[in-house]
């Protein structure tokens, strides 16, 4: 699921005079957070999570942070997540400036779940379970409780897109880059990590995005339009990279 980027002018100060060239990686359990508040900074006052989910955000900004950082946790212990970052240099300190989640469906997915007895699986359902008891202490005061689980509902609800010749899919769970570093091309290398290992796995690749951004995602190769998201509320659209072709790659 990619929520529109938004143009915020963010409360993260972005260094003047920067010159790093930015490196694409595999993201680590040390990136989180860092990932958490890039996204913060770029979908604070996005269409879906800020104004759907989280219309108190401007009287509890920070909770906002927490709510991302807790979907970050979580996703990243499920195997078949993979988070990639682009990280700059800054004041001598590596900074995640851009973040992507890409999550596998289909047989390509299941192989990349640990075995049943690996106890690195308890982690994922320990984590939720501690954020569901920390929430009755600490609640999200930033969301509208009935939209809280407005885009979880939307993915689960657009579950027959991947079928067919689309069940072997790399999809573009989230996407987001620092309002500081958009129209630098941060994005296209996150879209194109996912579309390539599409590519070389002969599966496809896809993103529910909004409107305002299919032709960002259009020129990174996700140009068939598949229809809505969920029941449609809220806009937006389902792209594909292409179907798998029968016995090879795309």
């Amino acid at each position: 699921m990619e929520p529109s980027l938004s143009s915020r002018t963010s409360a993260t100060p972005v260094s003047e005079g920067r010159t790093a060239t930015p490196r694409l990686r595999l993201a680590s359990l040390g990136d989180l957070e860092g990932i958490a508040r890039c996204w913060y900074d770029g979908f604070f006052d996005d269409e879906v999570i800020g104004k759907i989910m989280h219309p108190n955000r401007k009287q509890f900004p920070e909770d906002v942070y927490w709510f991302l950082l807790r979907g970050v946790r979580e996703r990243f212990w499920d195997w078949r997540h993979q988070f990639i970052v682009v990280t700059v240099e800054e004041a001598g300190q590596e900074r995640v400036v851009g973040a992507a989640d890409w999550r596998r469906l289909g047989e390509g997915g299941r192989e990349r779940e640990l075995w049943k007895v690996d106890p690195r699986n308890l982690v994922q359902p320990s984590l939720h379970l501690y954020h569901q008891v920390s929430l009755k202490f600490f609640p999200n005061r930033a969301a509208n409780p009935s939209r809280s689980s407005f885009l979880t509902a939307a993915v689960a609800d657009s579950g027959h897109f991947w079928t067919g010749d689309r069940s072997e899919c790399w999809d573009l769970h989230v996407c987001g880059v620092h309002p500081g570093y958009q129209g630098k091309g941060i994005g296209r290398m996150l879209v194109s990590w996912g579309v390539d290992r599409a590519t070389e796995e002969g599966a496809c690749a896809s993103v529910i995005c909004g409107e305002k951004n299919k032709g960002f995602y259009a020129k990174g190769g996700l140009t068939e339009e598949a229809g809505k998201p969920g029941s449609g509320e809220g806009g937006g659209v389902v792209l594909f990279s292409g179907a798998r072709k029968e016995g090879g790659r795309l």
